[in-house]
């Protein structure tokens, strides 16, 4: 670690190498310091908002939230285990900006009439529009966003179009503040103060305003365009004009909750004992996100085991009872073979889901 000294207050503190903008823990003050000159400019948006949880509190909606779920409420102590908690301060650059994007392509007609052309084109009708979005596009100031659990997959459009990036729009994104005042998260933003934190670690910026705007930049671009595959058939053309407004540094609280799940009925042979974690917003006190106790493959095998039971049961009736039995045996081993296909099978998932294909020219 190396030593600097505050460019508010002179203080010196220990500062991290990989750290773009320094926090001074006496007065909060952020500034960027330029190694080869020596010089330190003060950075004046930055915001934080304040943690409202404790690990108590963290562990409370953990287990209202998995009630909730859960087919039986009153086990829930019994059967599921709180292995850890931990909450962390996190900057994001917050970016204004306002996209415009102008698209064409080509649909298939609803209806065809009596006698109509057969001419090239003519089941085909031409389509274009154009829709404006406005943003505080929030990019994440960590160089991976892998750094603490489902951070990298916080944005669940409305669209039916698939993302996989780390940004976000931060008033769609985190929740309504829960038992405070109407707002949203961004609302709730105060100067930075590393009291504001209530005890959580606060992570430094690494990623400068530069690459956080192209960043949003590029995310913006590409969820337009998936955006506009959804309105038309195929697309053709799509551009996307984007305005920066402006941006400025906020620090937003999570905590990751780690538990287990141990059923006491006979369910425990069927399951896979493993770790599994939930993101909860230490300000709206929103669940983000979350693994499920039971995933598909936990459900699937289940079925297998069972059927696969029942099948070699339905064998032994079949044999010394009547041969209409070997009918069951039929159905519960076309059962078990799907479900293993479901297991063992690798299937390609669609990196788009709008409804609309594209064409990078158009077609003459």
């Amino acid at each position: 670690m190396f030593q600097v000294s505050c460019a508010a207050c002179n203080a010196s503190f220990e500062y991290n190498v990989e750290d773009y903008i320094h926090l001074c823990p006496y007065c909060s003050t952020g500034f960027v310091l330029d190694l080869d000159e020596g010089a330190k400019d003060i950075i004046g948006d930055h915001f934080i908002v304040p943690n409202r949880l404790d690990r108590e509190q963290v562990e409370g909606i953990f287990f209202d939230w998995i009630s909730e779920r859960y087919h039986r409420p009153e086990r829930v102590k019994n059967e599921f285990k709180i292995l850890g908690s931990y909450g962390i301060s996190l900057p994001y650059w917050v970016i204004s900006a306002e996209a415009h994007t102008f698209w064409s392509g080509h649909s298939q007609k609803a209806n065809q009439y009596t006698g109509q052309s057969a001419e090239y084109g003519s089941k085909f009708l031409k389509e274009d529009g154009r829709f404006s979005r406005r943003y505080r596009w929030s990019i994440l100031g960590r160089k991976s966003p892998k750094e603490h659990w489902g951070l990298e997959r916080l944005h669940h459009p409305k669209e039916g179009v698939m993302v996989d990036w780390d940004g976000y729009p931060l008033d769609e994104t985190l929740g309504a503040v829960k038992g405070g005042a109407p707002g949203t998260v961004y609302d709730a933003r105060q100067a930075f103060k590393f009291d504001h934190a209530n005890g959580l670690t606060i992570s430094g910026v690494q990623v400068k305003e530069s690459s956080a705007i192209a960043r949003a930049k590029d995310q913006i671009q590409e969820f337009h365009r998936r955006i506009a595959k959804t309105k038309v058939g195929t697309l053709y053309e799509h551009r996307t004009e984007i305005e920066i407004v402006g941006i400025h540094l906020v620090h937003l609280p999570f905590w990751v909750v780690r538990y287990s799940f141990a059923p006491k009925s006979p369910f425990r042979f069927m399951t896979t004992a493993r770790e599994r974690r939930l993101l909860v917003q230490g300000h709206t006190l929103a669940v983000l996100d979350a693994e499920l106790p039971l995933s598909n493959s936990d459900k699937v095998m289940s079925n297998l085991l069972v059927c696969g039971s029942l099948a070699v049961l339905s064998l032994a009736l079949s044999l010394f009872l009547h041969p209409l039995f070997f009918l069951m045996v039929i159905i519960f081993s076309a059962v078990c073979i799907l479900s293993a296909w479901k297991i063992f099978g690798r299937e390609k998932p669609d990196s788009d889901l709008g409804r609309g294909s594209e064409l990078s020219e158009p077609a003459f």
